[in-house]
């Protein structure tokens, strides 16, 4: 899963995220540069990674996590052209079939097909695997505030954005594709109790983007406070496109356009929530609760639209199935 950043955040605020190609010609992607960590005395055996004031507990990532080909990992630095065409009937319909599986598969744990599973890796065996071709690093893990953007959104559901309450980190999966090219994954994201925010994914090999945010949400809480997900500042080639043509001209509501959180809200079974559901980011949510919980005891509640400035948000609420459900 490719989720391309308009950029990335650095220490304090940044514009990040999105997936695929851009629609609107407001957005770009920037060239990702880790930033340098400080020195520090500290010799655990771990990788370093940038420390603030507060610092979170470190990630086990050994310190020898480098490839030694010595050649450069094959990243997007500019610009995709987009020669994608409108959203046709037929990839609507085809949203609208994908999300109603998984809608069921979600429900219903004896229904068959489902190709998502519970994941029960942690970080230390992602981080520790062995396979010399394959290595994550660190460069950024410290506690910040949440990203500017969806701040008014965070209080409104009584969760924190101030203080620095949320582990930000930025991990890069050094590994290679199917023709054998060195590919940089990049997976970062923002967490605090009750909350996962990824705000940026470049997926190009490695551990799908579901089985690290689980283990890295597992790393500092109960899986069962989550509660929230976003994907900030989204640019994903069928979800974008998806709610740019065809979701809000259908219910005539307008592209965002002021600073502050425009929120849209499709209900559970709705035709809008399963074709929401359908198109990629949709799936990664799904593979999301489907990895964290038993099949039948979790649900995506509600999907929201967060619009702000031009840009859009999605907000997944996740709730658990009262017990009479889950009985099968």
């Amino acid at each position: 899963m490719a989720y391309r950043p308009a950029g990335l955040r650095k220490r304090g605020r940044s514009y990040a995220d999105g997936s695929e190609t851009s629609r609107s010609p407001t957005r770009r992607r920037l060239t990702s540069k880790p930033m340098e960590s400080p020195g520090s005395s500290e010799s655990s055996g771990l990788a370093k990674c940038v420390r603030s004031p507060q610092s979170p507990l470190r990630y086990p990532i050994p310190d020898d996590n480098t490839l030694s080909d010595g050649r450069t990992p094959l990243t997007p630095t500019s610009p995709v052209s987009d020669d994608r065409g409108p959203v046709s009937d037929e990839q609507v319909c085809e949203f609208h079939q994908r999300g109603n599986a998984y809608q069921a598969w979600i429900a219903d744990p004896t229904l068959g097909g489902c190709r998502c599973g519970i994941s029960r890796k942690t970080l230390f065996e992602l981080f520790n695997t062995g396979n010399k071709r394959e290595k994550f690093t660190c460069p950024e893990n410290h506690f910040d505030d949440p990203p500017l953007y969806i701040q008014e959104d965070l209080v409104q559901l009584g969760l924190p954005k101030r203080h620095r309450k949320y582990r930000f980190t930025r991990l890069l999966h050094h590994g290679y594709d199917e023709d054998g090219h060195k590919r940089e994954s990049q997976y970062q994201h923002s967490i605090a109790e009750g909350v996962l925010i990824a705000e940026c994914i470049y997926r190009y090999a490695g551990p799908h983007w579901s089985t690290v945010a689980i283990a890295q949400y597992r790393f500092d809480h109960p899986i069962d406070t989550l509660k929230y997900l976003y994907f900030t500042n989204v640019q994903n080639d069928e979800t974008l496109p998806y709610v740019q043509e065809i979701l809000y001209p259908r219910h005539d509501v307008e592209w965002p356009q002021f600073d502050r959180i425009e929120s849209q809200t499709w209900e559970y079974d709705t035709e809008e929530y399963k074709e929401i559901l359908g198109t990629k980011l949709g799936k990664a949510a799904v593979c999301l609760v489907i990895g964290a919980w038993e099949r039948g005891t979790h649900r995506i509640a509600k999907i929201h639209t967060l619009g702000r400035q031009y840009q859009i948000h999605l907000r997944f609420d996740i709730e658990a199935l009262p017990t009479a459900l889950t009985d099968w």
